[in-house]
Parts: structure tokens; sequence; C-alpha cells
């Protein structure tokens, strides 16, 4: 009898729970309603390691700026290098004013390679300031001053 009625009371309440759902309507929610949506800003991305503009890390080695040559060990910068200095040619012993130009017209260009183990350089030049050559997002540009120190870091 006691099992009788413990399987009248199951069957009983297995029915009340089978009524309460069928009652509700189903709720499909339109497209991106009744969630949390996260602002596009504030969605994780991983941090850049450098500017997408430069490629040739050049912002790591601001701290050249200043620096003379003789203090760089250019065999140690990764990738592609280039020294741009600028350079005297043999000048005329008639040239009584050679003190007025501002600056020498011409480079000396010297381009390190990647991976290069020696300290020497790859190609050294002396040419034109106008024109340096092509240009490479991936070669670390070191421009030199007349004194040797270093003026300016680019990506060229």
């Amino acid at each position: 009898m006691r099992i009788l009625m413990f399987m009248v009371g199951t069957l009983l309440w297995l029915a009340g729970c089978a009524a309460m759902g069928s009652g509700v309507p189903n709720q499909n929610p339109r497209a991106n309603m009744g969630r949390y949506q996260q602002p596009g800003f504030q969605r994780p991305e991983p941090p850049e390691r450098f500017p997408r503009e430069d490629i040739c890390r050049s912002r790591l080695y601001l701290g050249l700026i200043g620096q003379h040559e003789g203090g760089i060990v250019f065999a140690s910068l990764p990738g592609r290098t280039r020294v741009v200095k600028p350079a005297e040619i043999e000048r005329n012993f008639d040239d009584f004013l050679p003190d007025m130009r501002e600056e020498p017209p011409f480079v000396q260009v010297t381009e390190y390679l990647a991976g290069q183990i020696l300290y020497a350089s790859a190609i050294r030049a002396v040419q034109r300031g106008d024109g340096l050559g092509p240009i490479r997002r991936d070669r670390l540009t070191i421009e030199l001053d007349a004194g040797g120190y270093v003026r300016e870091l680019t990506c060229r």
C-alpha cells in the first residue's frame, strides 16, 4: 500500500511539473536582444609590440641619438642597417671659401647586412645625398651629423 501511494504521488508530481512548463510559451528573443554586448573599445586585443609603421624597430634604438658612432657596435644591431654620414670629396685648391657651405653635398653610405658576423661594412659608397636608393621599410637607417654623432633613426 505504501508503495502504491508513493508511486501515485510521484506520478502526480511529474504531471504537475509537466503542466507548469507547458503553459509558458517559448520565448525566442530577437537577435542580440537580452544579452550583454561588450562595446568594441572594451574588447580585449593582444598588445602590439611595435607600431605597424615601425617594422625595423627603430624605437628600440632611440637611446642611440646623440651617441658617437665609435660607441655603437653596428654588427650587434639585428636586421639590415644603413649608416648615412656626410662625406667630403677632394676639393680644388682654387676653392677660397670652403667653410661657407652649410653641409657637404655628398654622403657616405655604409650598409650592414642581416646576420653579418664581421665588423666590416658590406657596402661603402660616396654619393649625392638626394638619391639614397630604394626605400626598404625593414631597414634601420642611422643618420649621422658631420661630427659623427647620431642625429636621426628611421626605417628607410
